[in-house]
């Protein structure tokens, strides 16, 4: 799998998200990125990954991926673009919390008024985030064949806004168009991440 991002869950700057992770973890996310179908998409099965490591388990410089083999038709493991994150803007999503579950239920999400439902209209810079209810694809909150337990911790849409005015960049395969959704369920112990993508 590729590595497709990592987030610390304290850092010294403000704006940043604090996650509800112990202090001194690193979240991680991996995606296959093979250009065969390998079910990158789904939750359960799917290969992605979420974890979370102690900072102290972590090396001080850039970890060397390993050797993998070439697939038969001589496609080889990708490294996915490095980007960093510039800076947050820290806004409410406006969605009382009366409505938050309609938005992890297929049929109540899609009788959302569209500006509850998609208040950017699929504005890019407004795709990525972290926290707030998950802003859907246009085929709304669907999943395979359901969603994964707990709550929105992360989004990562496949089109990123450049903080420098250049064209936003592709980061990784989503399904051509598709939004990386990242879970957390914090009932259990220790919490359970898992990430779906949805087009």
């Amino acid at each position: 799998m590729s590595h497709l991002g990592q987030f610390p869950a304290r850092v010294p700057d403000t704006d940043s998200p604090i996650l509800p992770l112990p202090e001194d973890e690193v979240l991680f996310l991996f995606k296959c990125e093979w250009d065969s179908v390998c079910s990158f998409w789904d939750f359960a099965d799917g290969a992605n990954r979420v974890i979370s490591l102690p900072r102290q388990a972590l090396s001080d410089a850039f970890t060397q991926p390993p050797p993998v083999e070439a697939q038969d038709d001589g496609e080889v493991l990708k490294i996915l673009p490095e980007l960093g994150v510039a800076n947050w803007l820290a806004q409410d999503d406006g969605v009382s919390a009366e409505l938050e579950a309609a938005f992890y239920d297929y049929a109540r999400h899609s009788e959302l008024p569209d500006q509850i439902a998609n208040p950017h209209e699929w504005a890019s810079e407004w795709l990525t985030k972290f926290g707030g209810v998950p802003f859907w694809t246009a085929n709304g909150a669907q999943g395979q064949p359901s969603l994964p337990p707990g709550r929105l911790l992360l989004q990562i849409d496949n089109w990123v806004t450049m903080s420098d005015g250049s064209e936003a960049q592709s980061i990784a395969n989503f399904c051509s168009d598709g939004i990386a959704y990242v879970f957390i369920d914090c009932t259990a112990a220790p919490h359970v991440f898992s990430m779906m993508i949805n087009r």
